[in-house]
């Protein structure tokens, strides 16, 4: 038999489980976003045998990628252009390509330095810092982000996976509460789900209405989230599921309270 002490038991369960979803999923977005703050733009690390996208600017105007060239600290880089656009801040002109990484090439550092066959601007692009690591561990544990070090995890992949738990958690609690309202309903009580200050007090909005009895001049008493008497109200106006009514400004009353039928 379902009674109100077990539906508050897991609507609360499952309340705790949704929220430790959300926390989970934001510190992951977060691990992720200061990735992009930590290591500077022009560093890309790779494996041997990789082919990666690698984005640059341009410090003097080039109409089309066949005007473009690179210098490399090795034969075992090579970069395909595959468009010149503007950067998507400032404006200014960039270059897109993939960057293939040589099968043989000696894990180390090496610099790559895009720019236009005919360069008159004395100001140089940044050379990139192309980091070859010898394996998939080792590149790992090179990683900023805590989740992708620690378990070779994506941290935008990992925030994406609680979205399941999260919509779950919070769907299970949307069930129950529904139930909770009825078990409440059916011995004649209800939670205040909206308060508003008034001139005379506050008005409150809870689920009993004509279906209960209530109408307007009807008195309600009001218990705390520990079942204590800290007052009454008197219905204003009801529908067949739900009432208004006015509370004097000397007692107190916040939403969760619960609105019990005076008899």
């Amino acid at each position: 038999m379902i009674d109100l002490g077990r539906v508050n038991h897991w609507r609360d369960l499952a309340s705790k489980i949704g929220a430790a979803f959300c926390v989970i999923a934001l510190l992951a977005l977060v691990d992720g976003l200061l990735v992009h703050f930590r290591e500077p733009a022009n560093l890309v690390k790779v494996l041997p045998g990789a082919s990666v996208e690698i984005n640059g600017e341009l410090t003097d105007e080039a109409n089309s990628i066949e005007e473009l060239t690179y210098v490399s600290g090795s034969d075992q880089l090579q970069v395909t252009f595959e468009a010149i656009h503007k950067g998507y801040f400032l404006g200014g002109d960039m270059w897109r390509g993939r960057l293939e990484v040589g099968p043989h090439i000696s894990p180390g550092e090496y610099s790559l330095t895009v720019l236009p066959k005919k360069a008159s601007s004395p100001r140089k692009a940044p050379a990139f810092r192309i980091l070859v690591f010898p394996d998939v561990l080792s590149l790992q544990k090179s990683s900023p982000s805590l989740l992708r070090r620690r378990f070779g995890l994506s941290a935008f992949v990992a925030a994406a996976g609680c979205l399941p738990g999260i919509v779950l958690a919070f769907g299970v609690v949307f069930l129950l509460s529904g139930k909770r309202d009825e078990l409440l309903a059916a011995t004649g009580r209800a939670e205040v789900y909206r308060v508003l200050r008034r001139e005379e007090g506050f008005e409150i909005r809870f689920g009993l209405g004509t279906a209960q009895g209530l109408g307007p001049g009807s008195p309600v008493s009001i218990s705390d989230d520990q079942g204590r008497m800290v007052g009454t109200a008197e219905v204003e106006a009801s529908t067949l599921t739900d009432s208004l009514a006015v509370v004097s400004g000397d007692q107190e009353v916040k939403e969760g309270y619960l609105v019990s039928v005076r008899g």
